[in-house]
Formats: structure tokens, C-alpha cells, sequence
């Protein structure tokens, strides 16, 4: 009796060259976003250390151009007007909106981030 093994064969299923095209795709998509969500999230730090440390010892000026030389650092589209320091008698708030575009063979996301950070000055 003779029994049809394909896998002996050494044959390629449809199936298989599909996952394996999406497992591709997936990477690719990681490689892409991946650096900028890690990016962000250090100038969300970034926001986070300023807002608890610095506001009673320095400017709204030094901390705005401390905050753009970080954002030129991690290579995020941060300028002057997407950042927003407010400072009250006993609380500074630090607000950033901004939008990094990632672009893929097949299409750009625009990935919005809206970062806020607030403490009390001493």
C-alpha cells in the first residue's frame, strides 16, 4: 500500500508561505513602531523628571530648551509650539502633543502621543 505523505515530499503549502509572510509582516511592523513607542516613552520620563525637579529651581525657557534638546535626541518632531509649560504659585504642568508619522512601504501611520505631567513646586 502506498500512503501520500507530503510532508517527505518537501512540498510548500499555501498556508505555510501565508504565515510565514504575515510572521514577515509582523516583524517588519515591530522594527518600525517598536523605536518610537520606546522613544516616547523616554521623553514621557523626560516630561516626568523636569516637571518633579526642576520647576522651582529653573525657567520656563530652560526647561522648554532642555525639553526640545531631549526631543532632538530621541529624533521626535517636538517643537516650541507642541510644548505647553504652565506654572501656577504651587503646581507646574508640562504638556506635550505631537504626531510621528511611521512610514511603511504600503501605507504612514501618524501615531499620536498626548503626554501630561504635573507636580507641586516647593
Amino acid at each position: 500500500m502506498k500512503q501520500h505523505t507530503t510532508a517527505e515530499r518537501g512540498t510548500v503549502t499555501i498556508k505555510t508561505l501565508l504565515s510565514f509572510a504575515i510572521l514577515l509582516f509582523s516583524c517588519y511592523l515591530g522594527y518600525k513602531f517598536i523605536p518610537v513607542y520606546i522613544a516616547a516613552y523616554d521623553f514621557d520620563n523626560a516630561l516626568k523628571t523636569q516637571a518633579q525637579y526642576s520647576g522651582s529651581m529653573k525657567t520656563n525657557d530652560v526647561i522648554m530648551k532642555e525639553l526640545l534638546l531631549k526631543a532632538a535626541e530621541l529624533e521626535l518632531p517636538i517643537t516650541k509650539k507642541e510644548l505647553k509649560i504652565e506654572r501656577t504659585t504651587s503646581r507646574m504642568t508640562i504638556t506635550a502633543r505631537y504626531v510621528v508619522p511611521v512610514k511603511t512601504p504600503f501605507f504612514t501611520y501618524d501615531w499620536h502621543f498626548e503626554e501630561e505631567e504635573s507636580a507641586v513646586l516647593f
